[in-house]
């Protein structure tokens, strides 16, 4: 079904350990299985994000606004507005903001739906 949405109406869901919200863009809701893609905003100097992999979904951010810092397998980065990652199925992968400003990616997975799943790699 086709779907047009405006960013500032959809709905916005806080993120586990208070590291910011989540606005939903496409995803299970309006039916999809396919992909799922979402707004994520992570708090100034928010808790790190966890380290996880999905076995069977691969993963893209494109970086909105500010900076991150982004753990794949044993490398760190740096990513910042404009920058586009692609992580594939289980990689390892962390994503945190240990800045004092905004940090802001749209993150889409695929296969999403059923196929989705987060599978934590640290304790």
């Amino acid at each position: 079904m086709f779907k047009l949405m405006h960013l500032g109406e959809c709905p916005t869901n806080p993120m586990a350990g208070g590291r910011g919200e989540q606005v939903k863009l496409i995803n299970t809701s309006l039916g999809t299985e396919k992909i799922d893609v979402h707004l994520n905003r992570l708090a100034p100097g928010g808790p790190r994000g966890k380290v996880h992999h999905h076995t069977q979904a691969d993963n893209v951010y494109i970086v909105k606004r500010g900076e991150g810092t982004l753990t794949v397998e044993d490398e760190t980065y740096v990513i910042r507005e404009n920058d586009v990652v692609y992580i594939p199925a289980g990689t390892k992968h962390s994503l945190s903001n240990l800045g004092s400003a905004p940090f802001e990616i749209f993150e889409i997975y695929a296969p999403a739906g059923r196929r989705f799943d987060f599978v934590e790699d640290q304790t």
